[in-house]
């Protein structure tokens, strides 16, 4: 296992970093208040690793995250942290949730909401993409299970079962 697998994306008091609608930044709130009740805008990210075939690296988030547990994600998804650039925080979370170190591009963004139970997302989402045949090592803290699949299968099987992915992934397919 990575030396960066200690680490879990779960911190309730964590600095997350405010922003309006458009992305721009606003201060700070933690984690928790970001996500309590209608949540606080803040921004975050959706990165993607394609292999040679064409495929996407999707993750099943860990069953104690505290939002959408064992739902199907994303390459890698958090915050971006007071100070660092979104390609920053996609390679630290490369790091601590896949043992990867990529280098991800912007390109897209997006501003969506969504409720869980008595919580919620309300997230200005940058999307990001990184192409790599790299081995990864998952974090069991953070990823339940991974699979490789083509845009096409995955497209297909969300309209099959819609309820077995994130809100931020269905949205963030259009931006690839």
């Amino acid at each position: 296992m990575s030396k960066f697998h200690n680490l879990s994306g779960e911190r309730k008091l964590q600095l997350l970093v405010l922003c309006d609608r458009q992305g721009h930044p606003l201060g700070t709130a933690t984690r928790q208040e970001c996500h309590q009740g209608e949540g606080k805008t803040h921004l975050a990210f959706i990165a993607f690793i394609v292999n040679s075939r064409k495929e996407i690296l999707l993750t099943q988030r860990g069953r104690y995250k505290s939002l959408w547990p064992l739902y199907w994600d994303a390459s890698t998804i958090s915050h971006i942290l007071p100070g660092e650039t979104v390609e920053q925080a996609a390679n630290r979370r490369g790091k601590e949730e896949l043992g990867v170190d990529a280098q991800f591009q912007k390109i897209g963004s997006f501003f969506y909401t969504a409720k869980y139970l008595n919580r919620a997302e309300n997230e200005y989402c940058y999307v990001l993409i990184t192409k790599t045949d790299t081995a990864i090592d998952p974090n069991p803290k953070e990823i339940a299970q991974y699979k490789m699949i083509t845009i096409n299968n995955l497209k297909q099987d969300i309209k099959l079962h819609p309820n077995k992915y994130t809100p931020w992934l269905r949205i963030a397919l259009n931006k690839i």
